[in-house]
């Protein structure tokens, strides 16, 4: 399939530019994204192509270009009507481009993992201004700071223990069919998704997570089966326990690991570890427990428990002295 989409850029798409807007051929970009772009397209998938242009080509050509595609190039795919082929202004590349500036400190925080994914991952058949090498050698997973990968597990476990695995538990157990049913793939969702975090890989858009899920050493083997049980049991007993087994391996590959020091995810109450260290930023501050260490004693000399010390913090009256 790879060769074929190859093969009708190359054969078929590049000539038609070339004769009809022959300053564009040489200048263009050409990006195959989805599915085709990831190589596991099948006969359902549409198919989705970028030609990227500097914005004064672009905006000279471009729509010219777009109505030549739409008008003469054959379909490749037998999907409903859309168009197949995109002519884009590089700066769509939006925050994504910033990566090409060389800057002290990379926009890591304004593109999302999808985009870092499809940067990565996406087929590029024509870079003659090397704008993609460039953008996937500054977006690599190795060069995503440390501080980055710890934020974004602990605000993905978080979410899966704190909001969506207690929601899915309560529905379960009240029986709620469609709310359970919701819940549940929030929780596949957030369980896909921090697999690749721990692997410290990009996870790509949710129509291909699976796919790409199936290739993560070595925690895919395990996980699959569960996920599987998942889905297909008809029990939701038999649906927590599967979603339960992941929670319990990821918690114990993260202590292997150390992924997470200083946070203890075999604490009694994980939900209230995961909440305080979301909301004191666990993975920039080492110390994070002082706050809480403080606010107890604080609430202690107030004559109240130590666990009522979220209020001198949430209140702020750590900080002002004030109560």
């Amino acid at each position: 399939m790879t060769r074929d989409i190859e093969t009708y850029i190359e054969e078929t798409i590049i000539p038609l530019i070339a004769a009809k807007h022959p300053e564009v051929a040489a200048a263009a970009t050409v990006q195959v994204l989805g599915s085709y772009g990831l190589g596991i397209a099948d006969e359902s998938s549409d198919l989705e192509v970028a030609i990227w242009l500097d914005d004064p080509l672009w905006k000279a050509q471009g729509g010219q270009l777009q109505l030549t595609l739409l008008r003469e190039a054959p379909r490749f795919a037998r999907t409903p009507d859309h168009p197949e082929i995109c002519v884009w202004p590089l700066s769509w590349l939006g925050d994504r481009g910033e990566f090409l500036d060389n800057q002290a400190e990379p926009p890591w925080e304004k593109v999302s993992i999808e985009q870092l994914h499809e940067l990565q991952q996406a087929m590029v058949l024509r870079d003659p201004h090397d704008i993609f090498r460039q953008l996937k050698a500054a977006t690599a997973p190795d060069r995503l700071p440390d501080r980055l990968w710890k934020k974004l597990l602990v605000s993905e476990f978080g979410r899966l223990i704190i909001e969506d695995l207690s929601e899915l538990r309560q529905a379960a157990r009240r029986r709620h069919g469609v709310e359970g049913h919701i819940l549940l793939g929030c929780v596949l969702h957030d369980l896909m998704r921090i697999g690749f975090i721990l692997n410290r890989a990009y996870y790509p858009w949710r129509t291909h997570l699976r796919s790409a899920f199936q290739k993560l050493p070595p925690i895919a083997p395990a996980v699959l089966p569960c996920l599987d049980t998942a889905t297909s049991s008809p029990d939701w007993d038999e649906r927590l326990a599967a979603v339960e087994a992941v929670r319990n391996l990821y918690c114990e590959h993260i202590q292997r690991h150390d992924l997470l020091p200083g946070i203890d995810v075999s604490a009694p109450s994980l939900v209230e570890e995961l909440t305080w260290a979301q909301r004191l930023e666990a993975w920039s501050n080492p110390n994070w427990r002082d706050r809480i260490t403080k606010c107890q004693a604080m609430a202690t000399q107030a004559g109240c428990s130590a666990d009522d010390f979220w209020v001198w913090s949430l209140w702020r009256w750590v900080d002002t002295g004030c109560e």
